[in-house]
């Protein structure tokens, strides 16, 4: 959407200032927590509206009110498909499943983005809830045993529950799988 001067904006946001709105750029990736340019990017894929007044660019609020929308959907769909996999007493899922439930595939590097960012809020939010980490479900496709990709081990020794130095990643997941199933699993 493109207005060419300030008047033409203002008088289309009379008309709908929820459509119009808009926030500038920088203060949208301060909001996402990326940088400008990641910003920039989205609005060039697409994933968010751009709106354009004179030579000036800016994000429209109600793409990101959209955004956040479809994030809490996808994190609410995918904490759910964990939480249906603890009732039915499963200790373990690949990425492609979860990732497939919501519209995205492992293919994509934006896509494997995506889930771990969702991955990241669930198990933040699951550690708030219960002190553990829930997303220690979702493992890496690979040969022998599985566990969580690269970013779950970042999130869990920031979060102070795993020490490289003092724990084995295969004892650690085996144990913390434990505590998941324990905290909300069925009593």
């Amino acid at each position: 959407m493109k207005f060419h001067t300030v008047t033409d904006y203002l008088e289309a946001y009379e008309d709908d200032p929820y459509n119009h709105g808009v926030l500038p750029v920088p203060l949208v990736a301060d909001y996402l927590e990326r940088s400008p340019p990641a910003v920039t990017a989205m609005l060039r894929a697409g994933s968010l509206t751009e709106i354009v007044i004179g030579k000036n660019k800016f994000v429209q609020t109600s793409s990101l009110l959209e955004k956040d929308d479809a994030e809490a959907k996808d994190v609410a769909t995918v904490r759910q498909y964990l939480m249906n996999m603890i009732a039915r007493g499963e200790t373990s899922t690949f990425y492609e499943p979860i990732m497939t439930a919501i519209g995205l595939t492992t293919t994509t590097p934006a896509h494997r983005t995506r889930i771990g960012a969702i991955l990241d809020r669930i198990s933040r939010d699951s550690h708030e809830e219960k002190g553990v980490v829930l997303s220690v479900l979702v493992h890496r496709k690979t040969a022998g045993t599985t566990r969580p990709g690269p970013g779950f081990w970042g999130m869990v020794e920031s979060e102070g529950l795993y020490d490289p130095e003092e724990q084995d990643k295969d004892d650690f997941v085996r144990e913390h799988t434990k505590l998941v199933m324990k905290k909300y699993g069925k009593p």
